[in-house]
């Protein structure tokens, strides 16, 4: 929120000292395209961190959120030792998606990320479709501008 706030300001100003109205929409379009750039490289990263995943079968346990963490996350149980989910959990069908005692895959990275099927469902469409919105946007830029 302080970062619309922020920008608001800085347009206002920008408007106020007569700069083009073309440039300043030309400016924004360039920050929406590196914020969409940075969103992809997330995830192309996290992708890479799970091709060389190994798999382990756990049981969810509970739902619950980490000291100094902003989102609560999925805990699994698996041979006695617990994983947290390296994203935050599903909230739209809690109840649906995490069961008590539930058998899961998950996918476990060589630096101790934990993804369970859902996160892996993520990764894979904020692969697709944030490239192919980064492809649309650069795109219509250089179309455009």
């Amino acid at each position: 929120m302080e970062i619309i706030i922020g920008l608001a300001v800085v347009i206002g100003l920008l408007i106020m000292l007569g700069v083009n109205p073309f440039y300043i929409m030309e400016g924004i379009y360039v920050l929406m395209l590196l914020l969409l750039a940075a969103t992809v490289v997330f995830f192309v990263i996290t992708a890479i961190s799970l091709i060389g995943s190994k798999k382990r079968r756990a049981a969810f346990d509970r739902i619950d959120k980490p000291e100094g963490k902003a989102f609560p996350s999925a805990v699994y149980i698996s041979e006695g030792e617990e994983y947290r989910n390296s994203f935050p959990n599903e909230f739209v069908l809690k109840k649906l998606l995490y069961k008590k005692d539930r058998e899961v895959i998950l996918r476990v990275t060589k630096r101790g990320g934990v993804y369970d099927k859902y996160s892996v469902v993520t990764v894979l469409a904020g692969l697709v479709l944030g490239g192919a919105s980064l492809a649309l946007l650069g795109w219509s830029f250089f179309a455009f501008f």
